[in-house]
């Protein structure tokens, strides 16, 4: 299924989050971009050099970005300090072993940059699981692969442990989001 409206409008109020934390002419990696890496054409204004990633992607340049086919728990096919922001919108939910990524993403911001996530709270899911019901949400927003979430002081803790130095959090969405900002 394709996404809907209510994909493209939760979406929005995710890039909304994130993009003021983007610097002007910076180099951006969006791992978990999705089918459309839509946060890169979001901020674009801000984004000098914009590679998404994701597995379900295919390999190449499709308008001003790169998009690679990979999967987000093995290694990244870019050099260290290679980027100045990694987004992670609504990727950290779905991940088995986020450390494991978080230190790939920390590898691969220079000096100075930051890591930008977010992700929902645990309230969320029961709504997600309604509009995905009734169709109104494609399968890209479902939650039945959510994993347990991560209280955020263990977060920070994980973060600062991979080399972070400081993390800003927030709330959104009345809530029933979370952003994460790290930087390095």
């Amino acid at each position: 299924m394709p996404y809907t409206g209510i994909d493209h409008f939760i979406a929005r109020l995710r890039f909304r989050a994130a993009y003021p934390y983007i610097r002007p002419g910076s180099r951006v990696c969006d791992l978990g971009c999705g089918l459309e890496a839509a946060f890169l054409d979001y901020a674009s204004d801000r984004i000098a050099t914009g590679v998404g990633v994701d597995d379900q992607v295919a390999d190449g340049v499709r308008g001003r970005w790169q998009r690679v086919r990979g999967d987000l728990r093995s290694p990244l096919p870019f050099p260290d300090g290679h980027f100045d922001h990694v987004v992670m919108l609504a990727v950290l939910e779905h991940l088995t072993e986020p450390e494991k990524v978080l230190r790939e993403a920390q590898r691969v911001i220079a000096s100075g940059g930051s890591l930008i996530m977010t992700w929902p709270s645990s309230m969320v899911d029961p709504i997600l699981n309604v509009l995905h019901s009734l169709h109104l949400i494609s399968d890209e927003m479902e939650s039945d692969e959510h994993q347990k979430r991560i209280p955020v002081e263990t977060l920070q803790q994980m973060l600062q442990r991979i080399g972070f130095q400081k993390c800003l959090h927030r709330r959104f969405e009345l809530g029933l989001n979370n952003l994460m900002v790290a930087s390095r």
